[in-house]
């Protein structure tokens, strides 16, 4: 893996797939996590739990990233105009970036003006544990991000690193909840804290993803207690960026 890494960006080999996140209420796509998938001889090579924490260990997931932020403006410029006004998409970003953390703003800002982005179609998603390990590089790169109308989204939340004064100083524009959190079904103990909690992100009026949603009944309760958008199983997988953008039109025709 190590080894044929640069020549598979060379090559393309790595390829840009999408999960839709839908409305509770009616179903419908209303954004989309970014993800990358590395597609050999037209199949799938190895899974990203695989080679992910690889390239995290060397540092190579640093230009898997700008690689897939650039495969994502590219195609996000070419298609604007037939998505949602509403309609955002998720890039996931390594605490590997908040090490240097102005180098990787200057680094999207650039991309940003090279392909003419809109940004307001923009969400970065930064997990919890990378929040709270760099608190001072990440509140860094959500002012900036935030003054171009790009919404940062809190990763893996309740995935353990989760404390109130996570909540109290909360920058963030979205809450993930983490897949970890719900399971396959959810208790009364739990049902009470995802409460609890929508009640407090509600009020400091922070939007709500829940991802890893497989079952009716979980999507039931969440749909129940107000959460904005749901992403998992149930509804869609991963898919190419061919099968999402005929899965839109379908959607658009209805």
């Amino acid at each position: 893996m190590l080894h044929s890494f640069h020549q598979a960006i060379s090559d393309e080999e790595f390829q840009i797939y999408l999960q839709p996140k839908v409305i509770p209420e009616n179903g419908r796509i209303s954004s989309a996590e970014v993800l990358v998938r590395w597609v050999r001889d037209g199949r799938l090579f190895l899974s990203p739990a695989i080679y992910i924490p690889l390239f995290e260990q060397n540092g190579f997931v640093i230009e898997l990233d700008y690689y897939v932020y650039e495969k994502t403006f590219q195609w996000l410029r070419a298609v604007t105009g037939q998505l949602p006004d509403s309609f955002r998409l998720s890039l996931n970003v390594s605490p590997l970036h908040f090490e240097q953390p102005q180098i990787f703003i200057d680094k999207i800002q650039e991309m940003i003006q090279k392909y003419e982005v809109n940004t307001s179609k923009l969400t970065f998603e930064i997990t919890e544990s990378t929040y709270v390990n760099n608190t001072e590089a990440v509140n860094q790169v959500i002012h900036n991000f935030q003054r171009q109308n790009i919404h940062i989204s809190m990763d893996d939340f309740g995935s353990g690193y989760s404390s109130l004064n996570t909540l109290k100083d909360l920058r963030f524009d979205e809450v993930k909840i983490d897949r970890k959190f719900l399971g396959d079904s959810l208790n009364e103990n739990a049902k009470i804290v995802l409460q609890e909690i929508f009640h407090m992100l509600k009020r400091m009026k922070k939007s709500i993803v829940c991802e890893g949603v497989e079952t009716e009944v979980i999507a039931d309760f969440l749909k129940n207690e107000g959460c904005n958008e749901i992403q998992g199983f149930l509804y869609y997988r991963p898919m190419s960026i061919e099968d999402f953008e005929t899965v839109m039109h379908m959607q658009k025709a209805i």
